[in-house]
C-alpha cells in the first residue's frame, strides 16, 4: 500500500510507494514461506474484478487498470490477469467487498487518512485466497498526486502485492519499489525484470489444490476490508521507519490477517 503516510492491509494488507537508485533487493516475496496463490499449473490467470470509475479530477482509472497495470503485470510468465466487470457503485467501491478466488480493485474517495493505495489479502496456510486493492481518490484529486505516473505507480504496487509481492528497495525503475522519491517517475510506473523473476521464484513449485477462482471455501472475514483509517487491528510484529508496520489477527485454523503499513514521504 501506498500511504501519506501509506498504509497496505492484508487480510494481509500492504503498501505502496516508491524511491532511489541502487541494486533491487535480493528478495522481495511477502511472508515466510511466501505468499501465493495455490495453483496446479502455470501460468495461471487471475481474475481482476474491475470496480473502478472515472474520478472527479477525469482520472481514467478502469483505463489504467486494464491497458496498463494488467497488461504489465501479464509480461510474467507465470501468472496472467484477465478484467471481469464488477459493481462501479459509490457504495460498493468504497467497501470493496472481497471475492473469493479473485482480486477486486477499487477507487474511492477514502478520506484524508494518510494512504494512497491499500492492498488487503486473506490467506490460508501461506495461500492467498482472495484480495483487494484500492486507490485513494481523495488524494488523487489533489495537485499534488493528480499525476499520471504517480497514479499507475500506485494501482500496478498495489495490484503487484495481492500476487504476493512485498516492496523492493533502493530502485527507480519498479513500481514495486517502498519509498516515495520515485512516486513520479514514469521509470517506475511498471514492474522491472526483478519483479517478474521474483514471481517466477514464488510460484515455481505447484500446490496440489488450487485458490485461483475458488468460490466455495470461506477464509473467514471474508466482506470488506478493513476500515480506510484501519491501524489497530492485531498485534504489531515489527516495525521500521523505512518499511512499515506490520500487524497480524489470527483468524485460527492456519488463517491469519495480516496488516502492512508504508508511511509516503
Amino acid at each position: 500500500m501506498l500511504r501519506v503516510r501509506s498504509l497496505a492491509v492484508i487480510a494481509l494488507t500492504v503498501a505502496l510507494v516508491a524511491v532511489g537508485s541502487a541494486p533491487a533487493s535480493a528478495s522481495h516475496s511477502w511472508g515466510t514461506p511466501a505468499y501465493h496463490w495455490g495453483r496446479t499449473a502455470n501460468p495461471f490467470t487471475l481474475q481482476l474484478v474491475d470496480s473502478t470509475a472515472v474520478a472527479a479530477d477525469g482520472t481514467n482509472w478502469p483505463s489504467i487498470l486494464a491497458s496498463n497495470v494488467s497488461t504489465d503485470w501479464t509480461v510474467s510468465t507465470v501468472l496472467d490477469t484477465t478484467i471481469v466487470s464488477g459493481s462501479t457503485a459509490f457504495k460498493d467501491r468504497k467497501q470493496c467487498k472481497a471475492v473469493l478466488g479473485k482480486v477486486r480493485v477499487c477507487n474511492a474517495t477514502y478520506g484524508f487518512n494518510g494512504w494512497l493505495g491499500l492492498a488487503t489479502i486473506w490467506i490460508s496456510g501461506s495461500h492467498i485466497v482472495q484480495g483487494t486493492a484500492k486507490v485513494n481518490d481523495m488524494y488523487f484529486n489533489t495537485s499534488t498526486y493528480n499525476d499520471p505516473n504517480a497514479e499507475r505507480h500506485v494501482l500496478c504496487q498495489e495490484v503487484g502485492h495481492t500476487f504476493g509481492l512485498g516492496h523492493q528497495t533502493d530502485v527507480n525503475d519498479s513500481c514495486m519499489n517502498d519509498a516515495g522519491s520515485t512516486l513520479f517517475l514514469v521509470s517506475a510506473v511498471s514492474p522491472n525484470q526483478h519483479d517478474y523473476e521474483q514471481l517466477v521464484t514464488i510460484y515455481t513449485h505447484l500446490d496440489t489444490t488450487t485458490t485461483v477462482g475458488v468460490t466455495t471455501s470461506s477464509p473467514g472475514r471474508s466482506g470488506a476490508a478493513p476500515a480506510p483509517g484501519f491501524q489497530e487491528d492485531g498485534t504489531p510484529v515489527g516495525a521500521s521507519p523505512e518499511r512499515g508496520n506490520v500487524y497480524v489477527t489470527d483468524l485460527g485454523g492456519g488463517r491469519r490477517i495480516v496488516t502492512f503499513i508504508t508511511w509516503a514521504r
